[in-house]
């Protein structure tokens, strides 16, 4: 009796295990979906807006010749793509940072994430910080419809504390950030990329791990009864 019990919170331990984030990389890495509601375009602090079908590709950053560069697919009408400040942004900390990704595809189709660089630059165009290479994600569903949810990121620590060092001293609320993205498999969009501060993202797997706690607890709960 004891080995069935045992073995049943060794599941939990692992399906718990399928939510840890892993850091081998300095990158943006994936945290998980949270349904927002509210976020559309004017709503949040979007930095990038890409669209078209199949491959769509845009960039966003800022330099001391032409100040803010966009390129690709980036779509530029209001509050679609533009570099915002740290200090706009509410960040005060690298590892405070999130990157909000809304597919806006028909009918919550597939799309694959295959590249997305954030950058930190100085008000006079110099590159600080970029984060390293991205290793491409798919996701089988996504939420339809602008700003209804998204799929959340987080430098990893290597990058965080890289970020840190080089982009959070002196006044560094005037430092810009921007982005670099490309998706495939695109059939409608816009996609849409914004950036806010940890404390107004709950961790999405903090829910995974809640989830996880009420079913041990059901597990134990039964037991005794039994």
């Amino acid at each position: 009796m004891l080995n069935k019990y045992t073995k049943k919170l060794s599941l939990i331990g692992a399906m718990a295990s399928l939510f840890a984030v892993t850091n081998a990389d300095a990158q943006l890495i994936y945290l998980g979906s949270q349904d927002f509601g509210g976020t559309g375009l004017g709503a949040v602090n979007t930095i990038l807006t890409i669209q078209n079908n199949g491959t769509e590709f845009g960039s966003v950053g800022f330099d001391d010749i032409d100040n803010q560069s966009i390129t690709g697919e980036a779509k530029t009408g209001a509050s679609q793509t533009l570099v915002r400040s740290l200090g706009s942004l509410g960040i005060n900390a690298a590892s405070d940072l999130r990157v909000v990704f809304n597919a806006d595809e028909p009918a919550g189709n597939g799309i694959d994430l295959t590249n997305l660089v954030l950058s930190i630059f100085s008000p006079t165009g110099s590159l600080l910080f970029e984060s390293g290479a991205f290793g491409p994600i798919s996701f089988a569903d996504t939420f339809n419809g602008i700003g209804n949810a998204g799929f959340v990121f987080g430098l990893d620590n290597t990058d965080a504390a890289l970020a840190q060092s080089a982009a959070f001293s002196g006044n560094y609320g005037l430092n810009l950030v921007g982005l670099s993205a490309m998706a495939t498999e695109a059939a409608g969009g816009p996609e849409t990329f914004f950036i806010t501060n940890v404390s107004a993202v709950p961790e999405p797997s903090t829910y995974s791990m809640l989830l996880l706690g009420l079913l041990g607890i059901g597990i134990l709960r039964r037991r005794n009864f039994m």
